[in-house]
């Protein structure tokens, strides 16, 4: 379980190769753990916090619609 398999499954999901309609609304951190298990893509809730981090950090945008709501879920920024 690594960070990397979070950028592997946000990749997916940004090039339309994972099925995002099962997911709940709101969007929850283990929703997204969730979605990587099926696609076989293991990893933590740990693991989905270091990823936003680093997005946040190096200024890079978070993934839509959820990281912002998943960050604050996590505790990544503030509500």
């Amino acid at each position: 379980m690594s960070r990397q398999n979070v950028e592997e499954l946000v990749f997916r999901m940004e090039n339309g190769k994972c099925n995002l309609e099962g997911l709940n609304d709101p969007i929850t951190p283990g929703c997204i753990i969730t979605l990587g298990q099926t696609e076989g893509i293991p990893f933590s809730e740990i693991d989905l916090a270091a990823f936003l981090r680093l997005r946040i950090a190096s200024a890079e945008s978070l993934p839509r619609p959820w990281g912002w709501s998943v960050a604050r879920t996590l505790g990544v920024v503030r509500r």
